[in-house]
């Protein structure tokens, strides 16, 4: 089995990660910090380019549950994935609710404490959108998946997705065409197919698609435009308005999954053939194993950061973000090791 483990998707788990906690931690000041081209226009360049990571997420759980000599059944999803999901759900958003709820400074559960205490373990911390994003994909997997046999429906799904739930939400955002086409638009229900479900498949679909140089070099150029127009649109919009907003941040723009496919292609075909014996290699496969439970306590090294006044705007954000993110993730990783260790919790909550 793991002779015919595919490499490049741990590396892409790595990095995806990294790209996460880069992200985070940019955020720490990227609301706070003078909507200026620096320091702020720095944070914004490490917040952009960290975007690819939950595209790539998405793309490989999509091409591994779909993969055909996988088999998965609707029992199996609701019996071994979403119990695990909801269970390290519940375990680290009540940690996440014992601090938000204020909890630790009051020492008591009145005065809304414990009201507040139990809604934030529902609500969940700001990241674990994404436990109930992948639960959901899960859940539709087995009704899904036959597409995959139809390489002309799949083709078909991913640009008729692309159209309609990235390109038209993305021209609603320039005054100038929404007012002409928004009564009209505004008007299609399209939750069907909607962008997380298009990643999930894109994976698939870009995992097993072969591809020319020529081709691969088309997707890497308009994978790198993608970036530099979101990145220059909200630069310029947010410098000029003097107020931050996330609307362009979205993943249902459309530089978005350009993006991330971009990503996902170069890290498949740049490290489809690595050496998996070296020491390096060793250390991705365990990081990759790990990732869930990254994901999960990474905010936690972040809370620390600001209560101590870490910020990437405390030095150069050039030094400070890639510092402070390599910093959590280092941290989050010993965390994750230790709990590894304890059966109950190794199998529920990482």
């Amino acid at each position: 089995m793991e002779k015919k483990r595919e490499y490049y998707l741990d590396i892409a788990r790595v990095i995806s990660m990294f790209g996460v906690i880069i992200v985070h931690t940019s955020a720490i000041s990227w609301y706070f910090a003078p909507f200026e081209i620096y320091p702020w226009g720095v944070l914004n360049i490490f917040d952009m380019l960290g975007r690819f990571s939950v595209p790539v997420f998405l793309m490989i759980s999509g091409y591994l549950f779909f993969n055909p000599k996988r088999e998965v059944r609707a029992f199996d999803i609701f019996t071994k994935y979403l119990p695990r999901l909801l269970c390290a759900y519940l375990f680290w958003s009540f940690l996440y609710a014992v601090i938000t709820s204020g909890l630790l400074t009051s020492r008591s559960l009145s005065g809304g404490v414990l009201e507040k205490l139990l809604h934030d373990t529902v609500v969940g911390h700001y990241h674990m959108w994404y436990i109930f994003t992948i639960a959901g994909l899960y859940i539709i997997t087995p009704a899904i998946r036959p597409i995959a046999t139809d390489r002309k429906a799949l083709g078909y799904f991913l640009l008729v997705s692309f159209a309609l739930t990235y390109v038209i939400p993305t021209l609603q955002l320039i005054p100038a065409v929404s007012e002409y086409t928004a009564p009209i638009t505004t008007r299609f229900e399209l939750s069907s197919i909607s962008g997380y479900v298009f990643y999930y498949i894109a994976g698939y679909y870009f995992a097993t698609q072969d591809l020319t140089i020529k081709t691969r070099k088309m997707i890497y150029a308009v994978g790198i435009l993608s970036v530099l127009a979101m990145y220059f649109t909200v630069t310029t919009i947010i410098i000029r308005q003097q107020y931050p907003t996330l609307v362009y941040h979205d993943y249902s723009n459309a530089g978005m999954p350009l993006f991330g496919i971009a990503v996902f292609v170069f890290l498949r075909y740049r490290f489809q053939s690595v050496n998996p014996d070296t020491r390096i290699m060793r250390v991705v496969v365990r990081l990759s194993k790990m990732n869930l439970g990254i994901y999960l306590v990474h905010d936690f090294g972040l809370i620390l950061f600001k209560k101590a006044g870490l910020s990437p705007v405390m030095g150069t954000p050039f030094i400070m973000v890639p510092l402070l993110a390599i910093l959590d993730f280092a941290i989050s990783a010993f965390v994750v090791y230790v709990v590894s260790h304890i059966p109950v919790l190794k199998k529920w909550i990482i």
